[in-house]
């Protein structure tokens, strides 16, 4: 195991305005350090959630064909792993069906046990209600489940995020059915749900228009409701501005709306990433085909906004290179916003590019001033997708590569991930 910094220069990092780390004393660094793993099976392994627990460890979750901790249950199986501040494997599990039970949402309570969810096309809890159902699952801090929950309609529904709080957690996503008669908006809606912490359902909702809307990301508001995003066909939080429209709404404990917020361009613009900003405010992550806060550098540009608890924009960023360019993720830590993200071209500046798709931390300001780049990879495809921070600003982040980043590739996709120090 070497330093994320280390790890970072061997895949040729490339980087502009570079901001020191923090970790003054040998005995803060002797406790916490910066390091980057590597883990695969023989077939596809990808990951699009990380968490910080209380105490600093990281928890891992992930999609595996193959089998990262014993025998493949069936096409896709749900990995979940615990690691310490220093990098050192505490547990891992896997567990699935014969069918493709696939988790994308991950959040540590603050009693330190794992909510994890996503979207299963098999009887993973019960019985299977249409062609996919959502999941949604709660394990203690020593990887032991301790409840499963699977709901859905007659068509698909998908679990997207995950966002514990103390005593339960809300898992959001998409539906193209009805979940909830009292606030179905018709065609494909957004949706939240929120479970208590013994697996009882507290309500779920709709979120949409009768247009096509995608619900995905979601962060938990400081009053514990909660700010949820996707992007709109039709007019949710004001005017569609044409095609795919970004959208958040804030929701309250209750499940009410208390506002909902849109914006776009006259081309694609959509928002998967969410993370309490400053204030208690809402920062978003995404991309845009269009000119959302600049010119559109190229096929595709990534964007991060930020708006005040009451839904009022603060500021909008928008980069990106020639090519195809995405932003996953986005939390504040201290003084800057760090976004998780992919490229295909130079971002960090000529030269930067590594391989087919490289792997990206963006740094920005509270003004949403660009601050650094980081890019990274191999000469293969590798992305950065998962992020969190833990409570004293170290950044968690997870990803997959195509490529040998930090070790020999062990097949098709592997997992990457790893801990960045905090910031000045």
């Amino acid at each position: 195991m070497i330093s994320l910094r280390a790890a970072l220069a061997v895949a040729g990092i490339a980087a502009v305005a570079a901001v020191s780390c923090g970790g003054d004393s040998e005995s803060e660094s002797a406790a916490q350090s910066e390091w980057s793993i590597q883990v695969g099976s023989e077939q596809a392994d990808t990951s699009y959630g990380v968490s910080a627990a209380p105490n600093g460890d990281v928890v891992l979750a992930a999609i595996t064909e193959g089998g990262l901790d014993g025998q493949n249950q069936g096409h896709r199986d749900v990995y979940l792993a615990r690691y310490s501040p220093d990098g050192q494997l505490r547990w891992s599990r896997q567990t699935g069906g014969p069918k493709n039970d696939s988790p994308l949402g991950v959040s540590v309570a603050p009693d330190d046990t794992i909510y994890v969810g996503g979207f299963t096309e098999g009887d993973f809890a019960s019985p299977n209600q249409g062609s996919a159902d959502v999941w949604l699952a709660r394990y203690d801090a020593d990887g032991n489940e301790l409840w499963r929950r699977q709901f859905g309609g007659p068509a698909w529904d998908r679990g997207f995020d995950v966002a514990a709080f103390d005593g339960g957690a809300y898992i959001t996503g998409y539906s193209a059915g009805t979940l909830d008669p009292a606030t179905d908006l018709g065609g494909f809606d957004g949706y939240a749900a929120k479970f208590d912490a013994d697996g009882n359902q507290q309500w779920i909702r709709h979120v949409g228009t009768d247009a096509t809307d995608w619900g995905q990301g979601s962060a938990l508001a400081p009053d514990g409701g909660l700010y949820f995003t996707g992007y709109t066909e039709g007019d949710l939080g004001g005017a569609n501005a044409g095609d795919k429209d970004v959208f958040v709404v804030r929701l309250r404990p209750d499940g009410s709306v208390a506002w909902a917020a849109q914006l776009g361009t006259s081309a694609l613009d959509w928002t998967q990433g969410v993370g309490l900003g400053p204030d208690g405010g809402v920062l978003l992550a995404g991309s845009t085909e269009g000119s959302f806060a600049a010119d559109n550098a190229g096929e595709r540009d990534m964007i991060v906004v930020s708006l005040d608890a009451d839904g009022n924009e603060q500021w909008r960023w928008q980069g990106g290179t020639a090519g195809t360019d995405s932003a996953f993720e986005v939390r504040q830590t201290g003084d800057h916003i760090v976004v998780t993200g992919s490229v295909i071209g130079d971002l960090a500046g000529d030269g930067s590019s590594r391989g087919e798709r490289d792997a990206v931390l963006v740094w920005l300001d509270l003004d949403g001033n660009l601050v650094e780049v980081q890019q990274f990879g191999t000469d293969g495809v590798d992305d950065a997708t998962g992020l969190d921070v833990t409570a004293d600003g170290w950044v968690v982040w997870s990803g997959h590569t195509f490529g040998s980043f930090e070790g020999t590739n062990a097949g098709e996709a592997d997992l990457m991930f790893g801990l960045l120090g905090a910031r000045e």
